[in-house]
């Protein structure tokens, strides 16, 4: 009995320290990112209300969830991009090649995003063993974050 109240007591702690932490980075964010880390919180939340009756897809909507924590990574690059972008000398091949950094971001935010919230609107036609068919695109999807977040040299200067 002490046991499941100290793990209940642990549980707590754990999701009100993640709240705080998700408030917290959000604060530091400008409107338009705190706008998609609000879009993106939203599937998020709906994926994990409509993936609680659903045990047999406890480990891949585990993985969901790790990718939407990954997407909102980009949210700071998104912020720190737009900041050098709104600076009145930052022109010529500097300024296109933000731009084009920018744009991939901010395409592969969007269309993660997109994805999640298909899914969690697929979930909620699932019934018995069924899997939804968005879960099968997962692993593209991963691949193109990862790529998003660890570019290339040529992108990085």
């Amino acid at each position: 009995m002490a046991g499941i109240a100290l793990a209940e007591l642990m549980l707590l702690l754990l999701v009100v320290g993640l709240l705080v932490w998700a408030f917290g980075a959000g604060r530091n964010l400008p409107q338009t990112q705190r706008e998609q880390a609000h879009r993106l919180d939203t599937a998020l939340a709906e994926i994990q209300q409509q993936g609680e009756g659903l045990p047999h897809l406890r480990e891949p909507l585990k993985q969901v969830r790790q990718y939407g924590r990954d997407l909102r990574k980009l949210l700071p690059h998104l912020a720190e991009l737009e900041r050098f972008l709104a600076k009145p000398n930052t022109e010529g091949s500097t300024r296109d090649r933000l731009l084009v950094r920018h744009h991939e971001l901010n395409q592969s935010f969007q269309r993660g995003v997109e994805y999640l919230e298909r899914l969690a609107a697929e979930l909620v036609l699932v019934s018995g063993a069924q899997e939804p068919p968005a879960l099968t695109e997962l692993p593209q999807f991963l691949i193109e974050l990862r790529e998003v977040l660890h570019p290339p040299a040529s992108h990085q200067g």
